[in-house]
């Protein structure tokens, strides 16, 4: 009776690129020289680790997958079956323009599996313990009910604009609209009743959002009072110009200082670095870079406004940089200043003083 040799693939490491849906997945897997398998399997962690051990005994696995809808909870699945698992920035996969014009879910599946046997040092995206992701949800929650009021206030311009309706006051959308020109908005004469429901409606819908974003205020206050992030917050705080909701802004989306390994990458993740085009003797500056954490650059740059009127260094280096360039540009220059500020007392663990620290 002939003896079957048990299969053994120790020493080798199996690559699979995943493209992840709501229900199913995508599954391309390969080493470093073949293409193995390519199906679709229900979305399930451990579907996926009992099919590579089954057929892949012994094997290092590394599979990946673009970080988007689905979050980390799929990384943390996989790294607690012993599967190392990468997060990709689908920006980051290198794609051809064949690729991109018939784009499916084999490609995308194919493309990340190549990407993860071509580049040996592949780094996965930052995965934030769950208790720092939740708290970062809470504060990302609050700009996107800003963002939600703001179009609220635009429906109602709309309507007293288009209905050629008298403006009470001049104030623009994105100033604070106050109780009294909130009743002066619903003492409106419309002209019909149809048309005042209309905008009664649009003024309720501003101010149920208007306190949605009161409320998330308020829990993100309570939130990082916390022994766990409370010394932190003190530590941005003692930096002159920032507020504590944009404090709470740039601690929660920055997390760990150290997870950077120079201010350059700091500031590449923010996204204050050019944009740039360099061919041959043609070198050009596209300015500011659109990739960027939004939520973080913003709460930086609104606060360098500040920065400027309560540092009179930062007002001079401000009034220097604008002789050469456009204010909106001077300000991104402040806004790294501000950066190496928040990045030096994060990392030494020291609150800011004024004249001590290089801007």
């Amino acid at each position: 009776m002939t003896k079957v040799k048990e299969l053994d693939f120790k020493g080798t490491t199996i690559f699979c690129g995943l493209d992840v849906h709501k229900a199913s997945w995508r599954v391309n897997i390969r080493d470093t020289e073949l293409e193995l398998k390519d199906f679709t399997q229900p979305a399930d962690p451990n579907l996926l680790h009992k099919h590579l051990i089954k057929n892949y005994p012994g094997a290092k696995y590394k599979v990946g997958y673009e970080a988007g809808f689905c979050g980390f909870g799929i990384q943390r699945e996989l790294s607690a079956l012993g599967i190392e698992c990468v997060l990709l920035n689908a920006a980051d996969i290198p794609k051809g323009d064949k690729d991109r014009r018939q784009k499916n879910d084999k490609r995308d599946a194919r493309s990340i599996s190549q990407e993860l046997s071509t580049k040996k040092d592949l780094r996965s995206l930052y995965v934030p313990s769950p208790a720092w992701e939740h708290a970062r949800t809470l504060v990302r929650n609050r700009q996107q009910q800003i963002i939600d009021s703001i179009r609220c206030k635009c429906r109602i311009w709309h309507c007293l604009y288009f209905s050629s309706l008298p403006i009470p006051d001049k104030i623009e959308t994105g100033q604070y609209w106050s109780r009294k020109f909130i009743k002066k908005l619903e003492d409106i004469d419309c002209g019909s009743a149809e048309l005042k429901a209309a905008l009664q409606l649009k003024i309720q819908d501003h101010l149920q959002k208007r306190e949605l974003v009161l409320q998330s205020t308020r829990a993100i206050r309570k939130m990082y009072r916390q022994d766990a992030y409370w010394p932190l917050m003190q530590l941005i705080l003692s930096i002159p110009g920032i507020g504590e909701i944009n404090a709470a802004i740039i601690l929660f989306e920055l997390q760990d200082i150290l997870r950077f390994k120079t201010f350059d990458n700091l500031c590449s993740y923010v996204g204050l670095v050019p944009d740039t085009e360099d061919s041959g003797d043609t070198k050009r500056n596209k300015g500011v870079t659109h990739r960027r954490n939004t939520y973080l650059r913003e709460a930086l740059v609104e606060s360098s406004w500040m920065l400027v009127k309560k540092d009179p260094a930062m007002l001079m280096k401000y009034k220097d940089y604008c002789k050469r360039m456009h204010k909106n540009k001077a300000i991104i220059k402040i806004a790294r200043h501000l950066l190496a500020r928040i990045n030096f007392v994060l990392r030494k663990q020291t609150p800011y003083v004024s004249g001590l620290v290089a801007g």
